[in-house]
């Protein structure tokens, strides 16, 4: 998506001024329209030189802290307005800075603060302004954006052990794999001259190993292009295809060991964010669907729709979630437990923690064993190089004695 800078008039006649990401010119004509902004002109917001390091993004730790600031200051009985203008003055980064500059604007237009939210959608999350909007409503804004910082920070530690998931054991794979492409493309090569030179018949350890290494001294560029080619061609057919998309964000979640521990911290977010909208009085529908947003999986986003259908049609929920597969058995009976006891939002809560709890178990599992699992594979590697080089010496030496 580009970041747009756009010069609207309001409903109320003013001009207003702003930034707004959106894929196109329609969208953004959409987005500023659901805002009650009418679209004047605008242009491509260029990148600045950094701009690919996140000086210039709105961060998640950002929106933490802006949230906070706005709970405390208006539970201390400051007016909303005196805050947006107070934090567009004096907040560290400058994308908040203009972000909230847009937001007084709009707000000084006569729009809600939902609506000045609105166009910064995509940094904020549909949930958050939905959450706003009740806020709004309710006249209980404190109340909601303490709700919303909960969840953000849960969400914050969430994405952390999600990328201690992914991360770690790619990292300690990668630099495995770099030391034995080193061994195979610079040691053996010098070992072979001299296993050549001794004569004889060579062993099966030895003649794999010089086919290998020289299978990959002839095919390095291959061995390199070839991943990123599929890599890229996958990325580019997922941006493209639905059912593509969602038949590889299903597989992840069949990965070994790794994709488990995923799919649990997938569910956890979904409850929890559900078990916050629907306990702010949202519609369970409208929860459904805002809450399938925060989980980035097009398996489990179509899983949701089904269920939403199903609820339409006059299923029960634990029913529509377990003919839609969007729970695992053991969250079905706690929500059936919830929706019979008329207690859902303890339900989903309960969901919630239970799978974020065993996703952290999982993971503080695989952590130790990934090391030793791949010395082990290091080890083999390394023996069977001895294996390949001492045994035509040992074997020379032999025949001379």
């Amino acid at each position: 998506m580009e970041v747009y800078r756009y010069t609207g008039v309001n409903r109320f006649g003013k001009r207003v001024r702003g930034e707004v990401q959106a894929s196109n010119e329609q969208d953004l004509e959409q987005r500023l329209r659901s805002a009650q902004i009418d679209l004047l002109s605008f242009r491509v917001k260029s990148p600045g030189l950094f701009s690919g390091f996140g000086h210039h993004k709105i961060t998640r730790r950002d929106i933490i802290t802006l949230t906070t600031q706005f709970k405390q200051l208006l539970k201390a009985g400051v007016p909303l307005m005196e805050i947006i203008d107070d934090l567009r003055k004096s907040d560290d980064s400058d994308a908040t800075r203009e972000m909230l500059s847009a937001v007084y604007e709009s707000m000084e237009g006569g729009q809600s603060f939902s609506q000045a939210l609105k166009p910064y959608e995509n940094r904020l999350g549909a949930v958050y302004i939905a959450l706003v909007a009740v806020g709004e409503k309710t006249g209980q804004m404190a109340t909601v954006l303490s709700r919303l910082e909960t969840m953000l920070k849960w969400e914050e530690s969430l994405a952390a052990k999600t990328k201690k998931v992914m991360i770690y054991p790619s990292i300690v794979g990668l630099v495995v794999l770099a030391v034995i492409l080193m061994m195979m493309l610079f040691v053996v090569p010098e070992l072979v001259s001299f296993i050549r030179e001794m004569g004889g018949e060579l062993s099966f350890a030895t003649e794999s190993l010089i086919a290998v290494s020289g299978f990959m001294q002839h095919y390095l560029l291959e061995l390199v292009l070839v991943p990123m080619v599929v890599w890229l061609g996958v990325k580019w057919w997922k941006n493209r295809s639905q059912a593509f998309r969602i038949q590889m964000d299903r597989l992840l979640f069949k990965i070994p060991v790794i994709g488990p521990v995923l799919y649990k911290l997938k569910i956890a977010r979904f409850a929890s964010t559900l078990a916050v909208m629907h306990s702010a009085g949202i519609h369970f529908g409208e929860s459904l669907k805002l809450s399938a947003s925060v989980v980035a999986n097009a398996y489990l986003e179509r899983n949701i729709e089904r269920a939403m259908l199903l609820i339409e049609e006059g299923e029960t929920i634990y029913q529509a979630f377990s003919l839609a597969e969007v729970f695992p058995s053991m969250a079905i009976r706690m929500v059936k437990v919830g929706e019979q006891s008329g207690g859902m939002d303890e339900a989903l809560r309960h969901v919630s923690d239970y799978y974020d709890a065993e996703a952290k178990e999982s993971i503080e599992r695989i952590e130790p064993a990934i090391e030793p699992l791949l010395t082990v594979v290091m080890a083999l590697v390394v023996g069977w190089v001895m294996l390949a080089v001492l045994g035509p010496v040992y074997e020379t030496i032999s025949k001379v004695q």
